[in-house]
């Protein structure tokens, strides 16, 4: 299958688009922005304003801002791209957008730190006339920006909330990466997690009374 073409956009449009989780096997959920546009696969820029690593670094998350408003980047497993990003690095992030509990992410595919300041104005110019062609109202380049929210209350939200929701997230990406159509089996989340006994049966618990998982036969779980 093609790979779909990362498209680039303001953080507030992945944030404020519609998602919609594909009801076929290897097509992928995709957004739909206010103006229209389709993505499964988007390309960001921003300011990292929070970073979380999870204690044995299976697990990754960073917030970006690019002043219009603030998402997740995730990674699972694979954590190199986010590991030598720090907090105030500017970064590009290509990846695919994912969905939790009704807020959108992106799963990192790979994550760039821009040191040319540069590269944000030609990615502004680039928004700007995109959103002129499409019919949209395109902000003004130089125009005065809101002051930004406080950074160590960004970083403490944002890592909270990283730290409660990681093995939710990490079994619903351990899902979505390894069900072929008839569910998980609990032993491969076991052992692929990398979570004690205790703690699977407990997200697992979780994940099946807040509606994203269900049983399809005992001992298997899929997405709902």
């Amino acid at each position: 299958m093609e790979r779909a073409t990362a498209v680039k956009l303001r953080i507030r449009d992945v944030v404020e688009a519609s998602f919609h989780r594909s009801n076929e096997r290897f097509e992928p959920n995709y957004i739909v922005t206010e103006r229209g546009l389709r993505a499964s696969r988007v390309r960001l820029q921003g300011v990292v304003v929070a970073k979380f690593v999870s204690e044995d670094g299976s697990y990754s998350s960073i917030t970006i801002d690019d002043s219009t408003a603030t998402i997740a980047v995730r990674a699972f497993r694979e954590v190199d791209p986010l590991l030598k990003v720090k907090v105030g690095d500017t970064v590009d992030v290509v990846g695919k957008v994912k969905e939790y509990e009704g807020e959108v992410y992106v799963l990192a595919e790979a994550v760039h730190v821009l040191r040319d300041p540069n590269w944000e104005l030609v990615r502004e110019l680039e928004l700007a006339i995109a959103e002129r062609l499409s019919g949209g109202e395109a902000r003004e380049v130089l125009e005065e920006e809101a002051p930004p929210p406080v950074m160590e209350e960004v970083v403490e939200e944002a890592q909270g909330k990283d730290e409660e929701d990681e093995p939710k997230l990490r079994l619903l990406h351990l899902i979505d990466e390894l069900d072929e159509g008839e569910g998980v089996k609990y032993i491969t989340l076991l052992r692929e997690s990398g979570l004690a006994e205790e703690k699977l049966e407990e997200v697992l618990n979780e994940l099946l009374n807040d509606g994203e998982i269900y049983e399809p036969k005992i001992g298997r779980f899929r997405r709902v």
